[in-house]
């Protein structure tokens, strides 16, 4: 089940939230939470049912395994957590990665390797790096009791069950034991629904019309048609602009969600198009992935404490593993080696300009325009399917198959349509008018647009504290709601639900 659908929006989420109301108020938290974990169960089997005993004996085992960690003697505890690891990894690398492994194998070596019928299960990737981390931190003496009530709802909670936030057991289990966490709070409700509202709207109205250009732009390339440099463009900002609303919207729809059963989760983006450097791109993208790569992956590898060295392998390491978590491809394994190499890049130019004067306000556009630059032909490597794609559409953007302008685009630049055509048009995609007036409000919105957390005045004490994100960024811990934040959530709703219709699965579940 989508949140963008109507089953969701006015089916599910309207019972699941009276039954958690009426278990609170008739038998307790307990049964509120045992509610929830049922129709969590339920929200996982709409997808495929067929998944729902893997997910429960996955869970069953990790609990397990964290009460041996937690319980065991210290002699034992490394095994069993080795035990956790090996278990967890060897299910992601079975349903995600054994068809990339026997393709490459194929590739590599003379032997006949038939690929097996895999169905990948939806949100493996998430939930396991949560189970992970759970695992890691019961080793390290940071978890000393857990009921398995809650652990069941932190791992199966269907706010962020398939595509995030990567929720840190820290932040949220101990919710579980506040007596505020389950009393009915107006204002968390109203900034529940304000912010489901919004990430709806970025993805049904923004993400959804910008989806036809990019996946015509690659889809014409991936079947080696070379495009024009306009269209090659115009192409990957739409796929720059609708992964980000696509993604982005997911990760409020499921804060928002949160706060409508009076949980918190950590913030997810924080304008990462606006960051001024790929280092803080990625402290504003993903914010959680981020956070568990460099505790659990960049942090044992070394980190910053075996000099510059040691520092740039583990990043680069880190990145590429980032990569590959993505998909089991090699272009998402070099779209993380580009930004493991742009990060070391990075890292060198801050130590050689450690001493340099605050930047000036042209060299902070400068920064972010080059950093949006990686970033954007980054994209090109995760979109694509395959690396002759790359190789084609890495043409296209630098000309190399001529410049022209969709032929919608015509009436828009008279009186140089004439010119234009005597200097051979070709256009190989269409992009309706209304799809290119939400590209360049999108690209305005997400470039120099205002924060979505702070317009919609969600407070840090709103989400997770331990997440990254400037206060300044989000509003003043409880700020009073606004009557227009109310007109806006209707009118986002309205137009989210008009597209629900024609609204796609989101871009994230394939990963």
């Amino acid at each position: 089940m989508r949140f963008n659908s109507y089953e969701f929006v006015f089916l599910f989420l309207p019972v699941v939230w009276l039954g958690w109301r009426g278990a609170l108020r008739l038998i307790g938290p307990p049964a509120g939470m045992a509610w929830l974990v049922g129709a969590s169960l339920f929200f996982y089997a709409w997808w495929d049912w067929r998944f729902v005993p893997l997910l429960a004996f996955s869970l069953v085992i990790n609990f397990a395994l964290g009460r041996r960690l937690a319980a065991g003697p210290a002699a034992r505890r490394t095994a069993w957590l080795v035990a956790g690891l090996c278990w967890n990894l060897g299910l992601l690398f079975y349903f995600k990665y054994w068809n990339f492994f026997l393709d490459t194998l194929r590739m590599l070596t003379p032997a006949t390797v038939t690929l097996s019928d895999i169905v990948l299960p939806l949100g493996i990737s998430f939930f396991t790096f949560q189970k992970i981390a759970f695992l890691v931190d019961v080793w390290r003496g940071q978890v000393k009791d857990v009921r398995f009530l809650d652990f069941a709802l932190f791992v199966l909670f269907f706010p962020q069950l398939i595509a995030g936030p990567i929720v840190h057991h820290g932040e949220f289990i101990p919710q579980l034991r506040e007596d505020t966490t389950f009393r009915l709070d107006p204002r968390k409700c109203a900034l529940g629904l304000s912010l489901f509202a919004a990430g709806l709207f970025q993805k049904c109205v923004i993400a959804d019309t910008l989806a036809p250009v990019a996946d015509s732009a690659f889809g014409l390339a991936a079947h080696g048609t070379p495009l024009r440099l306009v269209e090659a463009w115009t192409g990957l900002l739409a796929y720059s602009l609708q992964l980000f609303n696509d993604f982005s919207g997911y990760s409020h729809m499921a804060i928002g969600l949160a706060l409508l059963f009076g949980l918190r989760l950590p913030v997810n983006f924080a304008a990462p198009y606006t960051a001024r450097s790929v280092i803080e791109f990625w402290r504003r993208w993903h914010i959680t992935l981020s956070r568990f790569l460099r505790d659990y992956c960049y942090i044992p590898l070394g980190g910053n404490r075996h000099g510059p060295a040691r520092q740039l392998l583990a990043l680069f390491v880190t990145m590429a593993l980032a990569g590959l978590w993505h998909g089991a491809g090699w272009t998402f394994v070099l779209w993380g080696v580009w930004h493991g190499a742009a990060l070391c890049v990075n890292h060198l130019w801050h130590r050689w300009r450690a001493d340099a004067p605050p930047a000036t306000r042209f060299e902070a556009l400068r920064d972010q325009a080059l950093t949006l630059a990686v970033v954007v032909l980054g994209w090109v490597l995760f979109r694509s399917p395959d690396l002759a794609t790359v190789r084609l559409m890495g043409e296209s953007l630098f000309g190399l198959h001529g410049i022209s302008v969709p032929t919608t685009w015509l009436n828009w630049i008279e009186p140089f349509g004439s010119a234009v055509r005597a200097r051979g048009l070709f256009p190989s995609i269409s992009a309706p008018p209304l799809a290119l007036l939400v590209l360049l409000a999108a690209a305005v919105g997400a470039v120099a647009g205002p924060r979505l957390l702070r317009w919609l005045q969600i407070s840090p004490a709103d989400t997770t504290a331990s997440v990254p994100v400037s206060r300044a960024e989000m509003a003043p811990a409880d700020a009073p709601l606004h009557w227009k934040i109310a007109v806006a959530t209707g009118l986002m709703l309205a137009l989210s639900i008009a597209a629900l219709a024609q609204s796609s699965p989101f871009l994230y579940f394939q990963f």
